[in-house]
């Protein structure tokens, strides 16, 4: 029988801190002979958990506040940085499905942050823009958003988020754009 490390309560037991639970992971990972490499899991978890809880913050303290869904958001940011672009050409950039862009389009125009307009080289498509309300919407929430993100990475020195944005750029460029 394992004792834990520091899980003196029972309550602590039941719900270990996530980064024991990434370590009896990584270990029972190990002991089952699944996988020998106990890094990999824990890194695995522990960027999954990251994302999670940075989606989750910027949600309750930004998107939602502001009258957005993720999606609405999502397609927003693209559009704003991208210019009009293709309803099709959207479910790349942000990946979501069809369905979900459509849907959020929607709403999007009918709150007057998007513009629909038939794309001549696919009459299958449409032409989104933003609207004038639609980019200073998403430039002062892109505003919000962003000092959620500095919360979260200004722990790191320069020269370390300099090395996260390499190595999260080199496993992404080896995967590439593949679909699952």
């Amino acid at each position: 029988m394992t004792i834990l490390p520091n899980m003196s309560a029972e309550k602590d037991f039941l719900r270990p801190p996530f980064p024991t639970f990434v370590d009896l992971l990584a270990d029972k990972v190990a002991e089952e002979g699944i996988d020998e490499d106990s890094v990999v899991p824990r890194v695995g978890l522990m960027f999954r958990k990251l994302h999670q809880l940075m989606d989750d913050d910027g949600n309750q303290r930004v998107h939602r506040p502001g009258g957005w869904s993720r999606s609405d958001f999502r397609i927003c940011i693209a559009l704003w940085t991208l210019g009009p672009i293709p309803s099709r050409r959207i479910t790349e950039v942000t990946n979501m499905g069809r369905a979900t862009v459509s849907a959020a389009l929607n709403r999007l125009s009918s709150a007057d942050m998007v513009t629909k307009e038939p794309f001549a080289g696919d009459l299958r498509s449409v032409m989104v823009r933003l609207t004038p309300k639609g980019e200073t919407s998403i430039r002062e929430s892109y505003a919000g958003h962003l000092q959620v993100e500095h919360e979260w990475f200004d722990v790191l020195t320069d020269i370390e988020k300099q090395v996260l944005m390499m190595l999260l750029s080199k496993v992404m460029l080896h995967r590439g754009p593949k679909k699952l």
